[in-house]
């Protein structure tokens, strides 16, 4: 389906074209420009509650990771693979999209394990989401799998309400990441008396969190398992269209008892940042595979098709030394 790589194409445009050229922009017009206004409320994160639309990016780099996985597992679904194939196949995804991670934000590329941190990406979280997605998608009914997204934020949501709630650093979704990942936690250093100091302003989440990453990968592998079944195309967007709205509601009626928080990826985000995704799904289906007009974005088809190539240049590509940043773990000082 053109609309999946279309999609995936516009959100990788967005965030390695338009969002730093307008960043230039807003830069030489001045923050109290219009320009600069419309930057600060749309392609800059929210620094704790709320949503602006740059917070929508990651999010929608995990739903379309989820709306593959039909079809690239459903052979497997049936029986008709081997389970040695499958598992060489999700094995391999998952582990690139560590290492790719980790060459990100990680600094792996340091070849210092005093400078490693393990869970920090957006490549290590798409990683998580879909090995359990994927996992549930080949071991699940439609039904189950249904019933199995439900759940997953609820529990995350009665977890952090019987813990203490959602103030930064006092959260449990970041006492569990530094609990687990210690000193390997981004931010995190060691004193000279080998305490592990946690940086003050670090305050995002990702064990505790992978319940609501797996959550919404799930949500677009129902909408995958949606758009490969054989039912009308207009059934298709009726569905689509209400399960759109039904998220966005279900965010609204949450967020009286939960925040949305982008960096504790809070089930009340994860619904809220699912449904925009839905419906943004639904507008390309629409246009792109029903209505067949999707000529003149096929140069979004490039980026989609090369989604993590583009994301890896965008965040490696030192243009003033290649040599520098690939290889100076291994350059001796």
């Amino acid at each position: 389906m053109e609309s999946l790589d279309m999609l995936r194409g516009l959100d990788l445009f967005i965030l390695v074209a338009f969002q730093p050229v307008f960043m230039r922009l807003a830069q030489v017009m001045g923050k109290d420009s219009w320009v600069g206004t419309i930057f600060q409320s749309l392609f800059t994160h929210v620094e704790w509650e709320g949503f602006h639309l740059w917070d929508q990016i990651m999010p929608l780099f995990l739903f379309m990771a989820g709306t593959s996985i039909p079809y690239a597992l459903s052979k497997y679904k049936r029986g008709e693979g081997k389970i040695g194939q499958v598992v060489r196949r999700v094995s391999k995804r998952v582990i690139l999209l560590w290492i790719f991670g980790a060459i990100v934000q990680g600094n792996l590329l340091d070849l210092n394990v005093n400078t490693l941190y393990l869970y920090t990406d957006t490549l290590q979280a798409i990683a998580m989401g879909y090995l359990f997605s994927a996992i549930l998608y080949l071991l699940l009914s439609m039904r189950i799998l249904f019933v199995v997204f439900l759940l997953l934020p609820i529990i995350y949501t009665i977890g952090m309400l019987l813990t203490g709630g959602y103030l930064p650093g006092e959260n449990i979704a970041e006492q569990i990441d530094r609990t687990i990942l210690g000193r390997f936690l981004y931010g995190a250093s060691v004193s000279e008396t080998g305490q592990i100091v946690f940086a003050d302003w670090y305050h995002i989440s990702w064990i505790y969190s992978t319940l609501n990453f797996t959550a919404t990968v799930l949500s677009s592998t129902l909408i995958g398992c949606l758009l490969k079944s054989d039912i009308p195309a207009k059934q298709k967007l009726r569905i689509m269209g209400i399960a759109g709205g039904a998220s966005l509601l279900i965010a609204g009626g949450l967020s009286f008892v939960e925040p949305v928080i982008k960096r504790l990826w809070t089930s009340s985000m994860m619904f809220l940042s699912s449904g925009i995704s839905i419906l943004l799904m639904f507008v390309f289906y629409y246009w792109v595979d029903v209505c067949k007009n999707g000529k003149y974005l096929k140069w979004l088809k490039i980026y989609g098709m090369n989604s993590i190539l583009a994301y890896m240049l965008y965040n490696t590509l030192d243009t003033s030394s290649l040599r520098n940043y690939w290889l100076h773990g291994f350059i001796v000082i």
